[in-house]
């Protein structure tokens, strides 16, 4: 018993999975309700001949058709070759068979679809451009028959009809546009081949209330202004299985009665496909583009005008443009130029003052600075041949060291400004009586750098066999200006080597202050640039100078100090025996 269950069941379950619905889109042409009674016999001949099936009719408009396609809502689909071709583009269809018109005299032609401009018989309307800026209506913008054949008919009269029309699109049913003509709500209508005809048979309007404006002769008793085309079509969508397919074919091909739609093998699309392409339906084509070469062939001669104009002032532009930029080149170079004159000018002029304020103050402190050493030696005299140990004699001779200290200060500064000084002989140690080492001590202690903010710790590797001939308090003058720099900058540590080579002394003085910028280093020497609020961007400069006027070089650049912190790293050269121009002459061998 339970085996003979099981049987049935499993009978059952064949047959459901065998048996379903299909159901085939339709064109709802003019209205659910007419596409229902038209085409409903249609569906109960192929629910008669294929009775394991069932179909069922869905009347679609034209988005809803496309969307039922894309959804798989509908497993067939009856509707014009256009729409066939745009769908398929996308949703591969198979079409199965064509149509045969009842308009058809004895199957003669297959060309049924078309469409006739139609405006009122008692119009004043009769030519396609009296239409102009008249209300026109049609089905849609996608429309096959209810625009897009009159809308080719029309443009190849010379008509733009998006442009020269007030467009009315009604959607379906196409009925409508019959109603709004007669009803003198638009003044001509594009419709579908054979719909007035169709309408008057049924007792819906009189054709004697209308006349084409564009008249084409046909094969068909049916007023048309186009060209016609292929009839309907009814295709399979890519899921519906093959064999039902073929059933569907051959039910199609063999009615059961004269009475039923008459079917015969898929028309051909080509004729389609160029028409759509000609109006610019075509989905592999773009419309935009299509709309901009119509409209370029119909001005040939404007466009050939406007693009030599525009050549013509693209050239002259391009050629001002070219003046223009060479010009301001030429300008900018001058200006560029100019500037720097300038600067230059502006520079030497506060260097000759300088030097002349230089020079002067050399002239007017020369007197007082040789007056106050031979007060303070003629005092020493004086004293000592009244108390050889007399306690001013000390005083008295530092007095004397620092009036002279002054004296070759002033002879430094004469030598920067291109002054020769009287000569003098000076046979001492490196200036002012005092080897290097005591030298930079004397100049730490002056500069009180261990007590500056933030403190900072000097480390020194000095050859103690060094000989040099220099100015008196000339190097003495330059490495308190760099040193000084360095603590203004926050240097908590400086490092200072010196070392003699066979012609020549290397001094290199280190900070681990953070180092100069791009700028700063890319002109060092630059005068009057200063970072310094108070500074006057002069002490580099005059450093320079000195040390150039002794034949020797001084330069700086970024570098790591030992600590691994960045610094400057000034390096001094100068020359054991500088030219015999030099005025000034210390000797260090004592």
């Amino acid at each position: 018993m339970n085996f003979r269950v099981l049987a049935i069941m499993l009978w059952l379950c064949v047959s459901n999975a065998h048996a379903r619905d299909w159901t085939i889109g339709v064109l709802a042409l003019r209205g659910d309700a007419q596409a229902q009674t038209h085409w409903q016999p249609l569906v109960d001949s192929l629910n008669q001949q294929l009775p394991e099936q069932h179909f069922q009719l869905l009347p679609l408009d034209l988005p809803a058709m496309k969307n039922a396609v894309a959804q798989n809502r509908i497993d067939f689909l009856l509707t014009n070759p256009a729409q066939y071709v745009q769908i398929d583009n996308h949703y591969p269809l198979r079409w199965l068979v064509s149509l045969r018109s009842s308009h058809e005299p004895d199957g003669t032609s297959r060309n049924v679809i078309g469409s006739v401009i139609l405006v009122r018989a008692d119009s004043d309307i009769h030519s396609p451009q009296a239409l102009i800026d008249k209300h026109v209506g049609a089905v849609s913008a996608e429309a096959f028959g209810g625009y897009l054949l009159g809308y080719k008919a029309l443009r190849d009269m010379g008509l733009q009809p998006e442009q020269d029309f007030q467009l009315h699109f009604t959607g379906f049913p196409v009925d409508a546009l019959i109603y709004l003509l007669r009803d003198h709500a638009i003044s001509a209508a594009i419709v579908p081949t054979c719909l007035l005809e169709d309408m008057q048979a049924e007792g819906l309007v009189h054709a004697r209330d209308f006349r084409p404006l564009l008249a084409k002769q046909s094969t068909i008793p049916c007023l048309t202004s186009t060209e016609l085309y292929p009839n309907w079509s009814f295709a399979a969508l890519a899921h519906v299985p093959d064999e039902l397919a073929d059933n569907v074919t051959r039910t199609l091909l063999t009615p059961a009665n004269n009475k039923a739609p008459q079917w015969g093998a898929p028309s051909s699309t080509n004729q389609v496909e160029n028409l759509l392409r000609a109006v610019n339906q075509h989905p592999q084509q773009p419309h935009f583009g299509q709309q901009i070469l119509d409209w370029a062939q119909q001005h040939r001669l404007l466009l050939a005008a406007i693009a030599v104009v525009l050549l013509l002032l693209g050239a002259n532009h391009i050629w001002v443009a070219f003046l223009v930029r060479r010009r301001s080149r030429q300008l900018e170079q001058l200006h560029q130029q100019l500037r720097i004159r300038e600067s230059a000018l502006e520079q030497a002029q506060r260097l000759s003052i300088l030097g002349e304020m230089a020079s002067g103050f050399a002239h007017e402190l020369n007197q007082p600075l040789s007056a106050i050493q031979h007060y303070a030696d003629g005092c020493a005299i004086r004293l000592q041949r009244e108390q050889d140990d007399h306690p001013l004699l000390p005083i008295l001779g530092h007095i004397s060291q620092q009036a002279q200290r002054g004296a070759d200060t002033i002879a430094n500064l004469r030598l920067w400004v291109g002054k020769k000084p009287t000569q003098v002989q000076v046979t001492n140690n490196i200036t002012t009586n005092q080897p290097l080492d005591q030298l930079l001590m004397h100049l730490w202690q002056l500069l009180q750098a261990e007590q500056h903010q933030p403190p900072c710790q000097l480390h020194t590797d000095i050859d103690p066999h060094i000989d040099l001939r220099l100015p008196p308090t000339l190097l003495e003058q330059v490495l308190c200006n760099l040193i000084t720099n360095s603590l203004q900058a926050g240097a908590s540590q400086l490092w200072l080597n010196a070392h003699q080579q066979t012609d020549r002394v290397t001094l290199t003085l280190q900070d681990d202050a953070g180092g100069l910028t791009a700028e700063q280093l890319n002109q060092p020497f630059a005068p009057f640039r200063s970072t310094k609020s108070d500074g006057l961007g002069l002490g580099l400069v005059i450093c320079q100078r000195l040390i150039n006027s002794q034949g020797g070089s001084l330069s700086l650049r970024n570098h790591q100090s030992p600590n691994g912190h960045l610094g400057v790293l000034v390096t001094l050269t100068l020359s054991i025996n500088p030219s015999k121009e030099l005025t000034f002459v210390t000797d260090s061998s004592g």
